[in-house]
């Protein structure tokens, strides 16, 4: 990414991690001046400095906000409204100053801090998974931002995610924690529902690294399908096909094999069932001998069972 000169305002990095790394490298390959960044621990953010190719390194986040006109604090979630408020008690904020977290699950809200100074609050979050610096950069590139924040940021925020390499969407906030479970579930999720076909593998004695080499192109092939044909287009199997006799099969040997993941076995089929239908490959009367046999050998245990519940404690609620 070639560097252009410098035309756009100063940008401030407070937490220095893969994301507030990659946004630094992007925005100043944009045009930006990173005035500032800091971090928890001053060697991270050096190494961020280092990475940018500019910026200069601060002990404190209040020293740093104050050299700039867009503030993006990305440090953990659970440390944003503390970091933003501990910035605002020290005058960090000047009026004006777009102050933007990048968290998926929290509301814009918890910058509220900022906004006594005069600042504007707004939150932008990347519909992707980073796991280092540079493959941030490159996995930003083209990715569908969501925003949600103060109606007169939102302008700057829309800029901000297509300077980013972005394509920005607008998310209601009352709405923003549906949005971030909507994002775990196709990417969490999917990992989890990886790991149960490794466990079903295993439980038949294919050692789980054989298995995931295995089960790889047809995970890639099923991506490249929704790709192509979305959803529910991409469903293929006994589900998308009705072979009733098939799926009970697979519910006995569950039950007999993995009993533990038997439940979530069961829950997930019925769900696809529900796939399938809107596919419209699916009979209605397939349809309901799936649901039937999915449902009938379940077993719904009380989710308390053997937990003892210990006497209220003078906080309020109970300790489990």
């Amino acid at each position: 990414m070639k560097a252009i000169k410098s035309n756009k305002k100063r940008v401030a990095i407070i937490g220095a991690g893969v994301v507030g790394s990659a946004v630094g490298y992007i925005l100043r390959n944009k045009g930006y001046k990173i005035a500032g960044i800091a971090s928890r621990r001053p060697e991270s953010a050096k190494r961020a400095a280092a990475f940018i190719g500019n910026g200069t390194v601060f002990k404190d986040p209040v020293s740093a906000a104050k050299a700039a006109d867009i503030v993006f604090i990305t440090t953990p979630d659970k440390a944003i409204e503390d970091v933003c408020n501990k910035i605002a008690d020290g005058g960090g904020f000047k009026r004006n100053t777009i102050v933007v977290h990048m968290s998926g699950a929290l509301p814009s809200t918890i910058l509220s801090s900022a906004k006594t100074s005069g600042a504007k609050t707004v939150s932008i979050h990347p519909l992707q998974s980073f796991a280092d610096p540079k493959e941030a950069v490159f996995r930003m590139q083209g990715a569908f931002i969501g925003i949600e924040g103060d109606k007169d940021a939102v302008t700057d925020a829309k800029k901000i995610a297509r300077d980013l390499g972005g394509k920005e969407f607008l998310i209601p906030l009352k709405n923003k924690a549906m949005y971030h479970a909507g994002a775990v579930v196709v990417s969490n999720y999917l990992v989890a529902i990886i790991d149960l076909g490794l466990k079903i593998y295993e439980a038949v004695g294919i050692p789980k690294e054989t298995a995931l080499q295995a089960l790889l192109p047809l995970i890639k092939g099923t991506i490249s399908n929704i790709e192509k044909l979305g959803v529910p287009g991409a469903l293929t199997g006994p589900f998308a096909r009705g072979d009733v006799s098939v799926v009970e099969m697979h519910i006995d040997e569950m039950r007999k094999s993995l009993p533990q993941m038997f439940r979530l076995f069961t829950e997930l089929g019925r769900h696809t069932v529900r796939v399938g239908s809107e596919k419209g490959t699916l009979s209605k009367d397939d349809a309901e001998r799936l649901i039937n046999a999915l449902t009938r050998k379940v077993v719904f245990l009380n989710p308390l069972q053997n937990i003892k519940v210990r006497p209220r404690t003078s906080r309020g609620g109970y300790g489990l």
